[in-house]
């Protein structure tokens, strides 16, 4: 079975030869405890998506799991809680206790974000950057008030940039899938599933996790 991901720190990324991430970690947990066979592969969003909708054995992840979705794929579920929140410089003077307060701040997210998505409809204005370790760089520099990231992202590359950030306020919780072909073998589907569940239920998905925060 082919897994796709898109390039994304520090949930799917290359080091040297290696493939690295929480997702990366996640999955392959995943497939080696069900003792299925698999390829990891990182490969543009779209066309992730496209081989999974497309060709047997192939799976993507992760995927936020929508009704537009969900006859799409089979689906193995949630394979990742994330947790979004706003983030500012720790010395930052902004105070924010509700969604309402960063209304008239500088907003910094990614193009692609799912958290763009959710801001904009509530009538947000994002100003977007193609990567996300960009938006600390905007910060420290006093280019935006305000960082929506999710908890595991904005832990990772504060450390990795040295930059001490404040946690402000967390907003939304996002569940991920590993969303399959539809000719996956479903005793496949329900061997992973029941797989997953036992993560949880030892710790394995927390411990994972805790190794990039």
């Amino acid at each position: 079975m082919n897994y796709l991901l898109r390039s994304y720190p520090p949930y799917s990324f290359k080091k040297g030869k290696e493939l690295k991430g929480v997702s990366i970690d996640i999955v392959s947990m995943l497939f080696n405890k069900a003792s299925l066979p698999y390829e990891l592969k990182i490969v543009p969003l779209r066309r992730a998506f496209n081989m999974a909708k497309t060709q047997k054995y192939n799976c993507v992840f992760p995927v936020q799991r929508t009704q537009a979705r969900e006859a799409l794929f089979q689906w193995v579920s949630p394979t990742l809680i994330t947790k979004t929140g706003f983030y500012t410089m720790e010395d930052s003077p902004h105070t924010i206790k509700t969604i309402d307060d960063v209304k008239k701040m500088e907003i910094g997210s990614y193009s692609g974000s799912a958290v763009v998505d959710y801001l904009e409809k509530l009538g947000y204005t994002i100003r977007l950057t193609s990567k996300e370790e960009n938006n600390v760089h905007k910060l420290a520099n006093k280019r935006i008030d305000v960082w929506a990231a999710d908890t595991i992202t904005s832990s990772y590359y504060a450390k990795k940039n040295n930059v001490k950030l404040k946690g402000q306020l967390v907003y939304l919780t996002t569940l991920r899938a590993l969303a399959c072909n539809l000719e996956t073998p479903i005793e496949d589907i329900e061997k992973l599933q029941s797989v997953l569940k036992s993560m949880y239920a030892d710790g394995s998905i927390s411990k994972i996790q805790s190794q990039y925060h």
